[in-house]
């Protein structure tokens, strides 16, 4: 997968929000760091793990099963996730690549009962039902079907409000028109990505039928599910507050694929 292959959260006021993007961005500060180049190998004494054609011990994975959200850390233990389509599309948070908060695209199939995403990268990860919960094992671009894995970890399925807005969106910007759209990228754990502006990295949590997002620059929105299904996202330029009017608003789409 597209990783690294080294071992791969209401203000309702102007002060409160500030307050609580204070207190949240020493928490992801991370985020805005380099990556480690994704490049690096692991050195094969501490490679670890079945190869990727082995077959399954502890039971096969379904179809149906694999459907859904899942979260995986990668080399440096941070989390992200992968949604996983029924037609076989798969997109992910992982937002150290060259395309930042659009994510990554990918197949996903069963392959002898193993969950196997191969993403456009070359990457592959295969998630095995193991004796004691799901574990992911990834395999860097080439590797043929009977290789070690490059990295493992655990793999775990995303239940609950938080499975409807894990993922990567488009929301509107400040001006109206497709041209100034911006990518969002939401984990599980809470942190938040976007593709605009120099300072990308926030933070979000589920509030009823929506999601609230502060970013680390003073900007926040919401993405919040309307009576038709659908979702609609405002913004808030820095030093406005939410009881005030948007800075920007219109449809917000979930990129499946």
């Amino acid at each position: 997968m597209a990783q690294s292959p080294i071992a791969r959260p209401t203000p309702s006021s102007h002060a409160a929000r500030a307050s609580l993007a204070c207190a949240l961005m020493a928490s992801i500060s991370c985020i805005a760091c380099d990556p480690a180049p994704r490049s690096v190998s692991l050195p094969p004494s501490q490679r670890s793990g079945p190869s990727l054609g082995s077959p399954v011990a502890a039971g096969a994975i379904s179809r149906t099963e694999a459907v859904g959200t899942w979260s995986l850390t990668d080399s440096e233990n941070e989390l992200f996730n992968v949604a996983l389509q029924p037609d076989g599309a798969a997109v992910s948070t992982w937002w150290k690549g060259d395309d930042g908060a659009k994510g990554e695209r990918g197949r996903w199939m069963i392959e002898n009962g193993v969950l196997v995403v191969r993403w456009t990268d070359g990457w592959i990860d295969a998630v095995r039902r193991g004796h004691s919960g799901y574990e992911k094992y990834s395999y860097g671009p080439g590797s043929p079907a009977n290789s070690t894995p490059t990295n493992f970890g655990q793999a775990v399925k995303v239940e609950g409000p938080v499975q409807r807005y894990a993922g990567i969106w488009t929301i509107p910007g400040a001006r109206p028109g497709s041209r100034y759209e911006l990518f969002v990228a939401l984990r599980s754990d809470g942190s938040a990505m976007k593709s605009i502006d120099e300072v990308r990295a926030g933070t979000w949590q589920v509030e009823g039928e929506s999601c609230r997002i502060v970013w680390a620059d003073g900007w926040s929105s919401v993405i919040e599910l309307i009576e038709d299904g659908s979702y609609f996202s405002r913004s808030w330029k820095p030093g406005t507050s939410t009881d005030e009017m948007p800075t920007g608003s219109g449809p917000a789409t979930r990129i499946d694929r």
